[in-house]
């Protein structure tokens, strides 16, 4: 015969078997998830700040909501996995999960992406185009059957840059002062010094102020937070305010065995949050670029205005910037002149200050 402290055991493992089997889902513990996230760029960055103060958090803040499932981040930023021009292919070939892609690096595998670099003079409003470019991205799926081409999926684009202009080491009278000077750029808004007499260097954002400052270039085309950012004041005080226009040269993106493997719930969430954090982004750069202009001038940095005359007349010397892009949008087997047609037209239905008519050459 057992005895009744044995019973009394017996009884209390039924019971604690059926709170475990009857318990809501929010009682038991979250399933984690690990992901790698990784830009090639350091939290000085501004796009990448905005992602770990907002981006991570929030996905985190809405996953407990229901207690399912928790991300367990791994941060992998500043080049620690992916160095500059590397996020893609770390993305691509596994070594990373999620990532922040510069998609100006990348003009021969994602074409589309140009589209703000090759219609100068269009807009600056930095949330807007960020917009667009997500829209027409989701509209024309051949766009986003590019980035699957390379093992990734792609979830919205970004951009930290309202307008470019030109930061120089010595002061310029006119814009015609220019001619033989050599001005940096990222590869794309190179396009912008054609038939302007400048000699444009390829370079990063990382390698600017050393190139300044020895003189290996004597400008450089940079949006108004990075000269603030990454102190270019210091050896190149004159800022040329040109104004080409914003571009969202950044694309949050993730790999694609990676999304195939998360739960219903995490996407959706991923996917919210990412749209989410590009208009976050866009905010946080309106608000950081007017800071930035007062900190140039604090710091003895010196704005030079440039009219919209100027503007006009600078934009219509270039070449046909549009017509090269739709040339390489077409062997990409891509509906160059319908995106086109369908850019411009939101600029003009939003009222922006366009300079030139690139879908009208």
């Amino acid at each position: 015969m057992k005895s009744k402290r044995t019973n009394t055991f017996a009884t209390l493992a039924v019971l604690s078997l059926c709170m475990s089997v009857l318990a809501p889902k929010s009682a038991l513990a979250a399933e984690s998830i690990r992901l790698i996230a990784v830009d090639s760029d350091s939290s000085s960055s501004l796009w990448v700040r905005v992602f770990l103060e907002h981006f991570i958090p929030e996905v985190d803040r809405r996953l407990a909501v229901t207690d399912n499932y928790e991300i367990e981040w791994n941060p992998a930023f500043g080049g620690t996995i992916a160095k500059p021009r590397g996020v893609l292919t770390s993305l691509q070939y596994d070594l990373a999960d999620i990532g922040i892609v510069t998609t100006p690096y990348h003009p021969d595998k994602l074409p589309f992406y140009s589209l703000p670099y090759i219609t100068p003079f269009v807009s600056n409003d930095i949330g807007l185009i960020a917009r667009t470019i997500t829209e027409l991205t989701y509209k024309y799926t051949r766009v986003q059957d590019e980035w699957e081409d390379y093992g990734i999926h792609y979830l919205t684009s970004a951009g930290s840059i309202d307008t470019y202009n030109i930061v120089l080491s010595d002061a310029v009278d006119s814009i015609e002062d220019l001619r033989g000077q050599k001005i940096g750029g990222v590869g794309l808004n190179l396009l912008f010094l054609e038939g302007s007499g400048a000699v444009g260097v390829g370079s990063t954002l990382a390698e600017w102020y050393n190139n300044l400052a020895t003189g290996l270039m004597s400008g450089t085309i940079v949006w108004p937070e990075a000269v603030a950012a990454y102190k270019l004041y210091e050896v190149a005080p004159y800022m040329l305010d040109i104004q080409f226009g914003g571009a969202a040269s950044k694309a949050i993106a993730i790999n694609s065995r990676t999304w195939s493997r998360l739960p219903e719930e995490v996407q959706i969430v991923i996917q919210d949050v990412a749209n989410d954090y590009r208009d976050e982004l866009a905010r946080e750069t309106d608000r950081i670029s007017a800071h930035a202009r007062k900190v140039i001038a604090e710091q003895g940095g010196v704005i030079i205005p440039v009219s919209d005359e100027q503007r006009r007349i600078w934009a219509a010397n270039l070449p046909d910037l549009a017509g090269d892009w739709l040339k390489v949008m077409e062997e990409h087997g891509l509906p160059g002149r319908e995106i086109l047609a369908d850019y411009m037209q939101i600029m003009r239905d939003n009222n922006q200050p366009i300079m030139r008519d690139w879908d009208l050459q």
